[in-house]
């Protein structure tokens, strides 16, 4: 039996194949990039900088480090968490930084200590604090009912966390704060010093969602809507004075996004970039994000493919620094994710096309391999 993974990097498939057929990886290319970005084994073009005459390099220019096989997940500080064999592992380069695997159905939470991480088991209702390098679980933080989603943040110093429902301090633990907030909701973006955050809400019956920004005792130091019409994918704070903030229409739930900044005082949000599908930032304000080129809808039905994407990296003034182009007949699936620190990105270069027998037996015989 083949399995197939679920990820929202599955957005972006052949032209012409409507979203619920069944898809195949026929060519997979994962590497890790200093400065941002990956050699990349995709026939690139070279961009420039708008109005600076002077080309930039294409990402797979850029020095890189090609990664293990498996399903990149996230950053963990600069090391990074694969899927493999249906299990979470930490790598740092090639090489596997920590004994331990974890289940699928958990989540691992870094921040700036290097020595260890935070273990959500989402099956146990459990979250422990974990030794990388010794590859142990060195105590239990909390509890909470695993029958609700959580939706657990913790500060990048893990000295605080919020969730959408109760948990519940394991004896003994007094180094750990709970925030609890009446505004806001869901996921909370933390600002890397772990000195202010930031959540969504929908006060009363309003159709308008506002974002809620506190500091870290739990006071609300600023507040702004969300353009009418729009929902918050994801956000990022860009500087210690203003947001990025990921958006889709509520009409186009599916579809491609526009990423806008936004100041904390004054909020008069201006748009950084349209026809976004992948955006990730890192604590200092480095951007990644593929963008479509030409037309791109999606109804979670039928999909409207552009004829290329690009993969760009982009400074803390929006500028780009490195971009690489394709054509939708070459490459159709692309996740840019830079990390924390703003040093490197993991770059995710895929192909898919429609259920084929042939097609099958190659990717099963390449998953053995």
């Amino acid at each position: 039996m083949i399995r197939y993974l679920s990820s929202p990097i599955w957005r972006n498939v052949v032209p012409g194949v409507r979203r619920r057929t069944i898809m195949v990886i026929v060519a997979v290319n994962l590497f890790a990039v200093s400065l941002l970005a990956s050699a990349i084994g995709c026939r690139a073009e070279q961009g420039a900088l708008p109005n600076s005459g002077s080309t930039i390099p294409t990402l797979e220019a850029l020095q890189n480090t090609k990664l293990p096989h498996g399903r990149f997940v996230r950053w963990c500080g600069d090391k990074i968490v694969m899927e493999v064999n249906w299990r979470y592992e930490i790598y740092d380069g090639e090489v596997k930084a920590s004994p331990l695997s974890f289940p699928i159905r958990s989540s691992l939470i870094c921040g700036d200590d290097p020595e260890r991480l935070i273990f959500v088991d989402d099956e146990g209702g459990r979250i422990s604090e974990v030794g990388i390098a010794k590859g142990v679980v060195t105590r239990t933080l909390a509890t909470y009912d695993n029958s609700s989603t959580q939706n657990i943040s913790f500060s990048p110093d893990l000295k605080r966390v919020t969730s959408r429902q109760p948990l519940t301090l394991a004896p003994g633990i007094v180094d750990l704060k709970i925030l609890k907030f009446k505004e806001a909701i869901g996921s909370f973006r933390w600002r890397h010093d772990s000195s202010v955050l930031f959540g969504i809400s929908r006060p009363g019956q309003s159709n308008t969602s506002n974002v809620e920004i506190y500091n870290a005792q739990g006071r609300r130091v600023g507040s702004g809507p969300l353009p009418a019409g729009h929902f918050s994918r994801d956000g990022w704070f860009a500087d210690s004075r203003s947001l990025f903030l990921y958006l889709a229409l509520e009409r186009e739930e599916f579809g491609s996004g526009v990423v806008i900044r936004c100041p904390i005082e004054g909020w008069k949000c201006v748009t950084v970039a349209k026809n976004v599908l992948e955006v990730s930032v890192s604590g200092n304000g480095i951007m990644g994000m593929v963008r479509a080129i030409g037309k791109y809808t999606n109804d979670d039905e039928d999909i409207t493919y552009p004829s290329g994407y690009v993969a760009e990296v982009r400074n803390s003034a929006s500028q780009v620094v490195a971009r690489q182009t394709f054509k939708s007949s070459e490459r159709n699936a692309f996740v840019l994710a830079v990390a924390p620190s703003g040093t490197k990105a993991v770059f995710t270069c895929m192909s898919i096309v429609p259920w084929k027998n042939e097609i099958v037996a190659a990717a099963a015989t390449r998953r053995a391999e």
